[in-house]
């Protein structure tokens, strides 16, 4: 019977530091781009891997031999969809996956219990809300789904475009004081290397 008592304050012990360990990581603050650190372009490989005609800076819209992500980029052959699209809408879903796929140089986090808000370097504010729930945000060139949610204390938050391509984006903490970005492109004909960025806080 001792051995009973014994064991109930040590499955709260333990019950309280799992609650600890999977609580959401203090990300607020303001964040600066390390581009030595960050992986280059937006392939999350080497610069060569980019196409070198109509060269983006993001890269990763379609690579030598591979068919574009989610039809952007160059039309497809026979029997892709983006075939039937007209060349102007083409464009604007391109400018948007290119706007998506930017590296911010440098953003600031504010948060909630249930709100994290991302105001970036050209003065926009946007904020989501962390219930796992689908909301609809306006970008700069389109408006784009979205689902945040806070995942074993790191914040996930996945963007769905129109054509079924996805890009869910990981923000974790690292110790020293820095945040971890992992950008994760899904919806294409293959998988991609996630796209790894460092940011340092700014004091």
């Amino acid at each position: 019977m001792r051995h009973r008592f014994l064991l109930v304050p040590f499955l709260v012990v333990v019950a309280v530091a799992s609650a600890r360990a999977q609580a959401p990581a203090d990300l607020s603050g303001t964040w600066r781009l390390n581009a030595e650190a960050s992986d280059v372009g937006g392939t999350g490989g080497d610069e060569n891997e980019m196409p070198t005609a109509g060269r983006v800076p993001v890269g990763g819209l379609g690579m030598p031999g591979r068919q574009p992500l989610g039809g952007y980029g160059s039309p497809g052959g026979p029997a892709s969809p983006e075939a039937a699209v007209d060349p102007q809408t083409r464009k604007q879903r391109m400018e948007l996956l290119r706007e998506l796929l930017e590296p911010v140089r440098k953003l600031s986090i504010a948060q909630d219990s249930s709100v994290v808000s991302f105001t970036y370097d050209d003065g926009r504010t946007v904020r989501y809300r962390t219930n796992g729930k689908a909301e609809r945000h306006q970008s700069v060139n389109g408006v784009v789904e979205t689902e945040t949610r806070w995942k074993k204390g790191r914040l996930v938050r996945e963007t769905s475009l129109d054509d079924g391509v996805t890009i869910e984006e990981t923000f974790t903490l690292t110790s020293p004081r820095g945040l971890s970005l992992e950008i994760e492109i899904g919806g294409g004909v293959g998988r991609r290397k996630p796209i790894k960025r460092i940011y340092d806080p700014v004091q």
